[in-house]
């Protein structure tokens, strides 16, 4: 009996081992080069006797369970990919391993190409991804990047290729997930083949970092990930031309960028001179950079960078602005010229593997210029008086900077720890000479009165010191056994210090004796430290079809402000706290969500703290605040993306708000001074009520396998600006929408693009109103007042493509029309613009291109004359050699002579007219040779 039951309890154990071995569970991912999942991969793993077999479901995730031994290995197999093997041993009573992600490199080596006539999908919506596929677009022979992406749904590239999706500016680039030379989106769009293009994505990138501990708090940014297509990941680019003309141009450009997938490098040299029809302008610079892998999990790379260029200029303009006390009107004339000459260096360490995460950067940089400018102002309306100015300065500015970031995943691998750290010392070294001469009348006869004539030499140097510092713990917690979530509560930490130095010396020539003195009520020695926290906690959860991440933050502000001529502190402390809010869901593999909220600091500069009255300008005297306190906004935004697979119906939806609190704003006083006339000061203060709501939607209809798309676009937003001027607070209120139809339409030789929009501004930003109060010397009527110009704009246009089989031709057509009013009780200038564009290319005998470009602008209500203009332009051009790299071209521009140098700029209660002095009817003869090689084959890319 005893033996029995020993026999019993053996065997009862026996069981129970093979049972537990029974149960051992595998899970992981596979992804390709780009982080991007990979649906479909074939999983095999062998464990002992038994080999089980699986593949990845949609989101590149996979868990085979079920595995009998303690040691196994695993074959991960793709069509297109290298295959991948390796060996693991589960440790002592360990029932679940998860592997690493399983990254797989794109196989050269194909077999013979096989082609699936199976219908692609436009869009494809992911987890903070957007992902277009070029396979579903027309690209044409000679096509860019740029041209593809201007037929995506919810996409926008302009002539300078700044790129929007959804109304957001995309601001990095990547190729194939890795960084791609500067990582600049414009320096690429245009002289990459639009061939070598796989698929486009659009991605929320929340850092590098962040994509290492999956840890994604904040408000991310808008990267552009190029996938190419297989083989497509290596090749070199760029070329070389010179160019001369009849403005007296003459110069020569070279670059060539060495790509070949990790390894980059790329060297460029320039050097130009022409006659700009103000005078001469030239540049000239060199770059360096390279970047490679060094061992299997480091990367490196540097960069050297020289320009030295130097631009006359002469331009007139008018600037009419609605005020409370009455309109007002200033005629301008500037003219002089600007130079300067630039060094910068950088370079950067990246180490990555499973466990470990560095990187870190140093840039430093020397900056001289050389300034001169004249200007004279004729001022009516509110006042009347002339500004006669002379402004000449010379300075320099050294900079350095570094920072270090790194994380690591601890032991147990669900702890894991994050450090960084960067500092910043800068300097600018300014001398300056103003001679301002204000010239009085009388406002009713306009009688000449009195001048005033004003000479100052200042000597300014402004040190600035910055240091920040921050760690990030993260406490894994426990999951469900039959789950590959990734639960944590985490504790961050961030400080921020930064010091601030200025000190201006005022010296004023005697207009009798003509000696100088110096002049303590214009000089200034005034000091700011500001030292910034944050302290947070929040809980991250992270799976396959969702992430959600929420906390609290709280941030406490100190800022510290001396006078140090009078020895006096003032002190201005402030505290903020705010929730933290990240969420993304897959709902289903066509429909995704996206909610992120975050809250930030804005510290008051030093020029709006120091309580010294600023007099660089006469007419727009500053004073500072020293009372001021941090703003504090709050933004919050929303996406819902839906694609039907089928059909390639695809709907992109988005709503953001953004409210500040204690927002640091202008506060404008019109003052009269001892001949009855105006001026102004600016003073600052903390103000509250400014916010904004805007929603924007895009929904594309594709017909016929994508070759007819017709896409609806349009936003709509509500806006609250507070306005401050003479001692009261206003706010104004509107409602500003836009609406576009946009068709592309696809035949066989044909190709045909449509476009329809019309928008209403009824509350235009004032933010750029600033920018050119800076820059000019004009001062009063740049005011901020509480009248708002309204806007109505109506866009349409149509271009075509016909390619027959000895020629192809090329045509387009544009219309716009551009209105602003405004409804008050002086009488103010209504202005509208008219403008067709009627556009060629022809191409015959394979080599020949012959383009024309003609626009009529008609200008109603603008204040400069000669605003009507006809303008033609022509360029012939040949193309040499078997792969057309070779080409030599004539162009002419304005064969009219009649320059569209004429801009206008609408902010708030200020319409703002400009004319830039150019040149006009000029040819030019160039010569250029492309390089444009990839994958082993050459691509053309036309000029745009």
């Amino acid at each position: 009996m005893e033996k029995f039951c020993a026999f019993t309890l053996l065997f009862l154990c026996y069981c129970c081992f093979q049972s537990s071995a029974q149960n051992r569970r595998i899970s992981g991912s596979v992804t390709d080069s780009t982080s991007s999942s990979i649906s479909g991969v074939n999983i095999m793993v062998i464990s002992g006797k038994d080999t089980l077999k699986t593949t990845t479901d949609q989101e590149g995730n996979f868990s085979v369970s079920k595995l009998s031994g303690e040691k196994f290995s695993i074959q991960i197999e793709s069509m297109g990919y290298f295959s991948l093997h390796a060996d693991y041993s589960f440790a002592e009573k360990e029932k679940h391993k998860k592997l690493e992600t399983f990254v797989l490199k794109t196989s050269s080596k194909m077999l013979k190409e096989v082609v699936i006539k199976a219908k692609p999908n436009p869009v494809r919506f992911m987890q903070d991804t957007v992902e277009y596929d070029a396979a579903a677009y027309r690209i044409n022979e000679g096509d860019n990047v740029a041209d593809l992406i201007k037929q995506f749904p919810g996409m926008e590239v302009d002539a300078q290729y700044n790129t929007k999706t959804m109304g957001k500016e995309m601001v990095k680039l990547r190729v194939d997930g890795k960084d791609f030379f500067t990582n600049n989106i414009k320096d690429f769009i245009g002289r990459l083949p639009a061939g070598i293009v796989s698929k486009i994505q659009v991605i929320d990138d929340f850092g590098d970092e962040a994509n290492f501990t999956g840890i994604k708090v904040g408000e991310p940014v808008k990267m552009l990930n190029i996938v190419t297509k297989p083989g497509m990941n290596r090749g070199a680019f760029g070329g070389a031309s010179a160019d001369t003309g009849t403005n007296d141009m003459i110069g020569s450009q070279a670059n060539v960028n060495l790509w070949n997938a990790s390894r980059q490098s790329s060297a460029n040299a320039n050097a130009n001179t022409q006659n700009n029809g103000a005078g001469n302008s030239r540049s000239m610079g060199i770059g360096l950079n390279h970047n490679d892998k060094i061992g299997k999990n480091a990367s490196a790379g540097f960069g050297y960078g020289f320009n030295n260029n130097g631009s006359a200029f002469s331009n007139e303009q008018v600037i009419e602005s609605l005020n409370p006390q009455g309109n007002f009107s200033s005629k301008n004339q500037n003219q002089g010229k600007n130079g300067g000459m630039n060094h910068r260096v950088n370079s950067s360490l990246n180490y990555t593997n499973n466990k470990f995460y560095l990187n870190s950067e140093l840039s430093g940089s020397y900056t001289s210029s050389d300034n001169q400018n004249t200007s004279l102002s004729n001022q009516s309306g509110l006042l009347r008086q002339d500004l006669k100015n002379s402004n000449a300065s010379a300075g320099s500015s050294p900079n350095i900077g570094a920072s270090i970031s790194l994380s690591k995943k601890l032991k147990n691998k669900t702890n894991s720890f994050s450090v960084r750290s960067s500092f910043r010392l800068s300097s600018n070294n300014n001398q300056q000479n103003i001679n301002t001469n204000t010239i009085y009348y009388d406002k009713t006869t306009g009688a000449f009165l009195k001048d005033s004539l004003l000479n100052r030499d200042l000597s300014s140097t402004v040190k600035n010191q910055s240091a920040d510092f921050g760690f990030n713990y993260s406490l894994g917690l426990k999951k469900p056994k039959d789950t590959l979530a990734r639960r944590s509560l985490n504790l961050s930490y961030h400080a921020a210090l930064s010091s601030s130095i200025n000190d201006v010396v005022t010296f004023a020539l005697d207009n009798k004796s003509n000696e100088s003195s110096f002049v303590d009520s214009l000089s200034t020695s005034f000091s700011s430290i500001s030292f910034s926290q944050s302290i947070g906690g929040n809980y991250n959860y992270n799976s396959n079809k969702m992430r959600f991440n929420l906390g609290i933050n709280a941030r406490p502000v100190m800022l510290s402000n001396r006078d140090l001529k009078l020895a006096q502190t003032t002190v201005n402390n402030s505290f903020n706290y705010s929730p933290n809010v990240n969420f993304s869901r897959t709902i289903t593999k066509t429909k995704t969500i996206s909610i992120n909220y975050q809250g930030s600091n804005n510290n008051p500069s030093i020029n709006q703290l120091q309580p010294i009255r600023n007099t660089q300008n006469l007419q727009n005297i500053v004073v500072g605040n020293p009372d001021l306190k941090s703003s504090f906004s709050h933004n919050l935004s929303s996406n819902f993306n839906y694609n039907h697979a089928k059909s390639g119906i695809s709907l992109q939806t988005g709503i953001s708000t953004a409210a500040t609190q204690r927002e640091i704003m202008s506060h404008v006083i019109l003052i009269p001074d001892t001949l009855s006339s105006l001026k102004q000061i600016t003073r600052y203060e903390n103000v509250n009520g400014n916010y904004q709501i805007n929603g924007n939607y895009t929904l594309y209809l594709p017909f016929k396998k994508n070759k007819f798309g017709l896409s609806y676009s349009g936003s709509i937003g509500f806006s609250n600006r507070a306005v401050l001027f003479n001692n009261q607070k206003a706010f104004g209120k509107g409602t500003n929408f836009s609406q576009g139809f946009n068709g592309n339409f696809s035949f066989k030789k044909l190709f045909l693009h449509g476009n329809i929009n019309y928008s209403v501004t009824n509350n235009n930003d004032v933010s750029s109103l600033y920018s050119f109060a800076n820059l000019l010397p004009v001062g009063i009527g740049q005011i901020s007042a509480p009248a708002f110009f309204r806007t109505n704009n109506f866009s349409s246009g149509l271009s075509g493509e016909l390619r027959l089989k000895s020629m192809n031709f090329s045509s387009g057509l544009s219309y716009s029309s551009n209105h602003n009013s405004a409804k008050v009780e002086q009488p103010i200038r209504n202005t509208s613009t008219l403008n067709i564009n009627l556009s060629g290319r022809l191409t015959f005998r394979k080599s020949y291109h012959l383009n024309v470009n003609a626009s009529k602008t008609t200008n109603y209500g603008y204040s400069l004359a000669n605003s009507n203009p006809l303008l033609i332009n022509a360029i012939l051009s040949k193309n040499f050699f078997k792969n057309q790299a070779l080409r030599m071209s004539l162009q002419a521009n304005d064969l009219l002579a009649q320059g569209n140098n004429i801009s206008r700029t609408v902010t708030g209660n200020t319409i703002i007219d400009n004319r830039s002095q150019q040149q006009t009817r000029t040819f030019h003869l160039s010569l250029s040779y492309s390089i444009s090689r990839f994958g082993g084959r050459h691509f053309r890319v036309d000029p745009d």
